[in-house]
């Protein structure tokens, strides 16, 4: 499991727990995440790792150091709310 990550995500719809290749790219996650949390895939979202927006959503995991079992925040953005 070196080449994996187990995240926890807080979502609006609840904590989303997966295992992700380091090497995939954050809007991959964010795909993912929306998908499998029944979420508006018409809504745009942003990954928050320790108060940190991780962009540009082009770079892998890896490149953010994030630790295994990182716990993250989906936050949705640009909704207008």
């Amino acid at each position: 499991m070196k080449d994996q990550l187990r995240l926890n995500i807080a979502t609006p719809a609840g904590v989303y727990e997966g295992t992700f290749d380091k090497t995939v790219k954050v809007q991959e996650v964010i795909s993912t995440v929306v998908q499998q949390q029944g979420l508006s895939s018409g809504d745009s979202f942003e990954l928050v790792y320790d108060g940190k927006v991780l962009a540009p959503v082009e770079r892998p995991l890896v490149s953010f150091g994030l630790s295994d079992r990182a716990e993250l925040d989906l936050v949705a953005t640009g909704s207008g709310v």
